[in-house]
This record gives structure tokens, C-alpha cells and sequence, in this order.
């Protein structure tokens, strides 16, 4: 199935994944800079769940908080509505993105794996270079490859022909995307991001992850990713995963270059990050 064809069916889709219904009204609500922090959390509160799990993610070494949390609004006061609303969508989007279809080759749970150590990677190149706030950049990272779970349910084939492509040139999947000409998973993650109201800087992120980016455009968020999506491949051994300095988006290159050299220092620590962080996320 070519790309005009994927795009036309996705269209026509009614059954693409959401967000819990509070997640999607929250990220409306905070579109407006001047909602009253009694509105956003009368609405969270609508939701238990979500708070439940937004009160767990405060209190844990994501966020170092030196007192524990224990209400919805002195979190909300205390994090501000950007980190609210990244949290929101953090907590929501494992539960939102299932597989329908068992794909030969394709696990979820090695899906979530490296979305989250991703996510970690990105949120420590965003505190060590200020390039991006940590917890934009986390969630950033967490969601970077939300269009692959499409292909997987809505898509089967072509997401096992590009799976076997990949295997067999020793290219990355998105490579192999741009060989067959389908319509890529970055594409169809920000086609998503998009349905789910999400910031204008995580849908950029998600587009343009694989680099892109036009010139002029704040590059920042979406190289950082970029670099960490790399980086996490090339430490699982993947095929057709380099990280060469060259090619870095112009807006990461000089700080991120002066952070990998320094990568003997920092990695153990950050590699045990991951392994916390799969851990809490796994735990639910």
C-alpha cells in the first residue's frame, strides 16, 4: 500500500487511539494561558485515575520534589500548567496505545521499553544542555514513535513488510519507510498528536524526529529526540544506527557533541534511570 492510499484510509479511521476524555479536555483547557487554576483541576478531579497516577509521578525521583505531595492543586500550583499537562499526557498515553494485532516481530512491551529509555535519555540532554525543559523533553520522547502502533493495528502488512526490510538491508525502519514509499510513523504519530490537541512542541517533535525540519523552524525539541532515539538504537545494537556528529540537527550539534564526549561519566547513572523508570511505568 503506497502513501496516498495509507493517507486516505487514515482518514476514514473512527477507531484511532484517545486519550481518557479528561486528558483530551485538559489539553483544550490549557490552550488558553489565563485558565483559572481552579478550572483545571475541577476537571482533573473528574478523573481519580489520572490523579491517582499524576500524584504517584510528583512524588517519585522524576520530579525531586523535597516534600511529599499530597493534593491535586498544591501539584498543580507547584509544577505549572505546562508540566501539568505533560504529566497528564504521560500518565494517559501508555494506557491509550494498545496493539489490537499480535505482528510477528513486534512487541509492545519492547515498544514501551524504548520509548521510555528515550524519554529519560532526552529529558538528561535537556537538563545537562538547557536546551529544553527536562519534562517537556521526557514526554517528548515518550510519545516520538506513537505512529508506529497505528501501522501495527490499522496497518499489519505494510508494517510487517517494513519490519522485514529493515532486517534484511540492515537499515532502520524509517529508512525502510522512505525505500517503500509508505507514509511514515512520523507522520501518522503527529497526525495523532494533532487529533489529541497536544502542544504544537510535542507534535513538532514527533514530525520531525527523523530530522526535516524546515529551515527557520526551532529545531531544538525535535533534534534533541533525535539524538536520544539514535543513541538508545545504537546502545541496543540495532541495525542501521550511527550517530555521527555531522549529520546532528545544527541546533543540538556544539552542546550535545561537548555532553558525548563526556558520556563515561554520565551513562551508568542515566542507564540505571531507564531501568527505574520502565520499572514505575511497568508497575502501572
Amino acid at each position: 500500500m503506497n502513501r496516498h492510499r495509507m493517507i486516505k484510509t487514515i482518514d476514514g479511521i473512527s477507531d484511532l487511539p484517545t486519550l481518557p476524555t479528561v486528558a483530551m479536555a485538559v489539553n483544550s483547557l490549557l490552550q488558553d494561558v489565563d485558565t483559572p487554576i481552579e478550572h483545571l483541576v475541577d476537571l482533573l478531579e473528574k478523573d481519580q485515575s489520572i490523579v491517582l497516577k499524576m500524584l504517584r509521578l510528583v512524588n517519585s525521583s522524576f520530579y525531586g520534589f523535597k516534600s511529599r505531595i499530597t493534593n491535586l492543586r498544591h501539584a498543580v500550583t507547584l509544577m505549572g500548567y505546562s508540566t501539568v499537562q505533560n504529566a497528564v499526557v504521560t500518565v494517559s498515553v501508555i494506557d491509550s496505545l494498545k496493539t489490537k494485532n499480535a505482528l510477528k516481530g513486534f512487541d509492545i512491551s519492547r515498544f514501551w521499553t524504548h520509548s521510555i529509555c528515550v524519554a529519560v535519555m532526552s529529558r538528561h540532554l535537556a537538563a545537562q544542555t538547557c536546551l529544553a525543559v527536562p519534562e517537556e523533553a521526557f514526554t517528548a520522547g515518550l510519545v516520538h514513535d506513537i505512529g508506529k502502533v497505528v501501522l501495527v493495528n490499522h496497518f499489519p502488512e505494510v508494517c510487517l513488510s517494513l519490519m522485514e526490510t529493515a532486517m534484511d538491508g540492515n537499515v532502520t525502519f524509517y529508512t525502510a519507510e522512505k525505500t517503500e514509499d509508505t507514509y511514515p510513523h512520523n507522520l501518522i504519530g503527529s497526525n495523532l498528536a494533532r487529533r489529541w490537541m497536544l502542544p504544537e512542541s510535542l507534535k513538532m517533535a514527533i514530525r520531525h524526529h527523523h530530522g526535516g525540519i524546515a529551515q527557520g523552524v526551532d529545531g531544538t525539541l525535535p533534534g534533541l529526540i533525535a539524538i536520544s532515539d539514535t543513541l538508545v538504537n545504537v546502545m541496543n545494537n540495532l541495525p542501521g544506527h550511527r550517530l555521527i556528529p555531522e549529520i546532528m540537527p545544527e541546533a543540538v550539534r556544539g552542546p550535545v557533541t561537548g555532553i558525548l564526549k563526556d558520556s563515561a561519566s554520565w551513562f551508568p547513572d542515566v542507564k540505571r534511570e531507564m531501568a527505574a523508570a520502565c520499572d514505575f511505568f511497568n508497575k502501572g
